[in-house]
């Protein structure tokens, strides 16, 4: 791989730029889909500036593509590029199927060999387990709170509601911490 796959991005730079964020996401996103279809970004506007990350959408093999591609990015004015999905916490709203509810609020319970013999494995405590979305809302969710290197390493993610007599509950916002000690 080369920098030339980047070339796509330098011919309609000015373009993307004066493209809504979302539209210049999926115009580039499906640029590098092209070269490795587990490539995508997301476009955000700071300040003027346009910050694009390129994520392996959570696929651990396509890692170092990512960290390649963006360390082979061109160099354009008031554009950063970032390999995979930054942690961001978790102070956000969540949408599940019209119940809002901040992020911050859920829980998660790690589960056992016997419960899942894939570790590290857990239980994500949400107040609506049966919504059908909830896999990837979970993990879009997660990604965003601890970053897309760190969700990678949960090996199984299933999800639950909180019982009164649930056992060994922790925040949400420990998951990180947790991943590390447990990974």
């Amino acid at each position: 791989m080369n920098a030339s796959e980047w070339s796509w991005l330098k011919e309609h730079a000015s373009e993307l730029g004066a493209m809504p964020a979302e539209e210049a996401s999926e115009a580039l996103s499906t640029a590098l889909a092209a070269i490795d279809e587990r490539l995508g970004v997301e476009i955000t506007d700071h300040d003027g500036a346009r910050e694009v990350v390129v994520t392996a959408g959570g696929d651990v093999d396509a890692f170092e593509l990512v960290r390649h591609m963006v360390a082979t990015a061109p160099s354009l004015a008031g554009w950063t590029f970032v390999a995979l999905r930054p942690a961001q916490g978790f102070d956000f709203e969540v949408d599940a199927g019209g119940l809002v509810f901040d992020a911050k609020a859920l829980s998660f319970q790690p589960l056992t060999a016997d419960e899942a013999p894939t570790l590290p494995a857990i239980r994500l405590l949400v107040p609506n387990p049966g919504l059908d979305d909830w896999s990837e809302l979970g993990l879009r969710i997660i990604e965003r709170g601890i970053g897309e290197e760190a969700a990678a390493r949960i090996a199984y993610l299933e999800i639950g509601k909180r019982e009164d007599d649930s056992e060994n509950v922790f925040a949400i916002e420990s998951l990180g911490g947790w991943l590390e000690r447990h990974a």
